[in-house]
């Protein structure tokens, strides 16, 4: 897919991480001089261009992975909007060990609107929205000398924008309010629990044997709830929902069982093992304070 490109960027490199190195004078945050922080608001766009096209070299010297784009919100979300009109990868919301993928199953098609700041995707088996506005950051952590179609892209959302509810123990958030369908909108949203600020694992039910067990689980921690949730939820494979600071991935292909492989296109993956690890982020990919994942992109192929 086409690469944004921001000749004479306005966005500032800022992290949020502010310390500056002692050895080579610059932030270990955005590899910027202490001169260059303190003239950036002022500056000409020949200057801000031209320390953006420092940076990279700088991060290598620095040893730093996390490094924010040049992009506006306008840039993000023709990226956004472009990566998915084109079924050019993944975008996975969630947690280590709870998250969901969308993406387009083999010959299928993505329709993509916008709702406001939102953008909303469709696919056979699965549903997306995230609101692109002011408070979100688009970040890369692959070195910077990966090549542009092989680079992930981590979309991060300012912790000061507001965070998700966060609940230890199985939670009934009454009707799905924020559905992406319509028709979706009276059926009972329930929170399974993970405990995480950062993102929320949910179920969305008709009424049914799997609305039973969940309603008989509210107030249980997931684990001692699985036992009993498992099977209902393995046989109704009602629609997972997962959600972030940034806006969710809905899923209604079945649940495979176990031992079973997760089908090509929108799937979910809840992994108690890899939960208990704790990490929001994979390996290598820690935000700084100042934000909350949102969604990464991953690239096809």
């Amino acid at each position: 897919m086409t690469e944004v490109r921001t000749l004479a960027p306005n966005v500032s490199p800022c992290t949020g991480v502010c310390r500056m190195d002692a050895a080579s004078g610059l932030c270990l945050g955005c590899a910027r001089s202490a001169e260059e922080i303190a003239l950036w608001r002022e500056a000409a766009p020949a200057f801000r261009a031209a320390v953006w096209a420092d940076l990279p070299a700088r991060f290598v010297r620095l040893g730093l992975t996390c490094r924010r784009l040049p992009w506006t919100t306008g840039d993000i979300r023709r990226f956004v909007q472009a990566s998915l009109s084109g079924a050019a990868g993944t975008w996975v919301v969630g947690v280590v060990g709870a998250v969901a993928e969308f993406a387009a199953p083999p010959g299928a098609a993505i329709a993509v609107r916008e709702d406001g700041a939102d953008l909303v995707a469709t696919t056979p088996g699965g549903a997306l929205r995230l609101r692109l506005d002011d408070h979100v950051r688009a970040l890369r952590f692959d070195p910077p000398d990966t090549p542009p179609g092989r680079q992930r892209l981590v979309l991060a959302v300012l912790r000061e924008a507001g965070r998700l509810p966060a609940f230890a123990v199985v939670a009934d958030l009454g009707p799905d309010a924020a559905a992406i369908a319509p028709q979706d909108r009276d059926h009972r949203l329930y929170d399974l629990g993970l405990g995480r600020k950062e993102a929320r694992f949910c179920v969305r039910v008709a009424p049914g044997p799997a609305a039973r067990a969940l309603a008989a689980a509210v107030g249980q921690p997931l684990a001692a709830a699985l036992p009993q949730l498992g099977p209902a939820l393995l046989a109704e494979s009602p629609a997972r929902v997962v959600e972030s600071a940034l806006g969710r991935i809905e899923v209604t292909t079945p649940i495979p069982p176990p031992g079973g492989t997760s089908p090509a296109g929108p799937h979910t993956h809840l992994l108690p093992d890899h939960l208990a690890s704790g990490r929001a982020m994979p390996a290598g990919m820690d935000l700084p304070r100042a934000y909350l994942p949102g969604a990464i992109f991953h690239p096809a192929g």
